[in-house]
């Protein structure tokens, strides 16, 4: 049994469906994640959202929603003052997204402040708040996860990562840099080489990289990354492919362009699902990353992040891509 937390925000989505139209959903780039891992994973893997959510409808159906996919929500702490952020997201002719963002007051903001609360009410003393006990296996985080908390309480998080780490959780993380999140670039750029650091598994995209530190293939992407102690590197580059650097081999696996995309929302979200997920019933860094490129390409021929669980379950059955 693999055991996932995955730390970050879950959120309001509402899609266009058409102009004047929009579905409403819950998304955010690790609840997808979340979905996609356990969707593809072992019937007994488990994954955990650390998240905050406020006390109104909007908030338990989000938890309804979770329980719907099976993800333990155990984690998922309530706010006495806040509610869940909340985006509108649109897509122009070639299928790519147009966010606009309201999360200033975002319960998920205040996770490691209820998560401390939650500690000291508990008498915790041991190595990890009793919350997170027994250790996870994998534990997840993005750049996103990072943005949202507030800067006061980003020391608290790196705290606990180290105790994750040294309890025996292998930390991964996704860059997935948003701009408007970020005071600044060094900001932004001090907060990911702490990142880089911990991680034991990072999944960048070059989009980011470039963004942030002028990066602009996998040759530079690795030259770069080399500074950092990174066990794994899994570089994701849209229809370019996805370079794989590991302990015991490296090697460039190419990808079949989509040729009809309809939404790139979630695209990086639901490969990193799909990747943690395959890897963790035991295939090769290889085998998971082209079944993963494959739920990713299958995703984006789909209005939102998450497709319909049926037709989802369906189109992998036909497809037999989680064999």
């Amino acid at each position: 049994m693999t055991d996932l937390v995955i730390l970050g925000e879950s959120m309001l989505e509402l899609s266009q469906v058409e102009p004047g139209l929009y579905r409403q959903s819950f998304a955010g780039d690790v609840h997808s994640v979340a979905v996609y891992f356990k969707r593809l994973a072992a019937a007994e893997d488990r994954v955990r959202l650390l998240t905050a959510v406020g006390n109104d409808s909007a908030s338990d159906q989000m938890i309804a929603a979770l329980l719907e996919e099976d993800i333990d929500t155990s984690l998922v702490f309530r706010h006495p003052n806040r509610q869940l952020g909340l985006y509108i997201v649109s897509n122009d002719a070639c299928g790519e997204r147009n966010f606009s963002y309201w999360r200033s007051n975002s319960a998920a903001r205040e996770i490691m402040s209820l998560l401390r609360d939650a500690t000291l009410l508990a008498g915790d003393s041991g190595l990890l708040p009793s919350k997170l006990v027994p250790c996870p296996d994998l534990f997840f985080f993005s750049g996103i996860s990072l943005a949202v908390l507030t800067p006061d309480t980003r020391p608290a998080f790196w705290d606990l990562l180290l105790q994750l780490r040294d309890a025996g959780a292998r930390i991964v993380f996704d860059p997935n840099y948003r701009p408007k999140l970020w005071a600044s670039r060094k900001d932004t750029r001090t907060e990911y080489a702490l990142a880089f650091e911990y991680s034991h598994l990072v999944l960048p995209g070059i989009e980011d990289l470039e963004a942030l530190y002028g990066v602009q293939d996998f040759c530079g992407a690795c030259e770069f990354l080399e500074q950092f102690d990174i066990e794994e590197l899994v570089i994701k580059d849209g229809p370019n492919g996805v370079y794989y650097r590991g302990p015991e081999e490296s090697f460039l696996e190419p990808i079949t362009p989509v040729e009809q995309v309809v939404d790139t929302t979630a695209a990086g979200d639901s490969f990193n699902g799909s990747y943690l997920a395959f890897r963790s019933q035991g295939a090769s860094p290889r085998e998971a990353i082209a079944r993963a490129a494959t739920i990713s390409a299958l995703v984006i021929q789909h209005k939102g992040a998450l497709v319909d669980k049926s037709i989802f379950k369906n189109l992998i059955e036909s497809q037999d891509i989680s064999k």
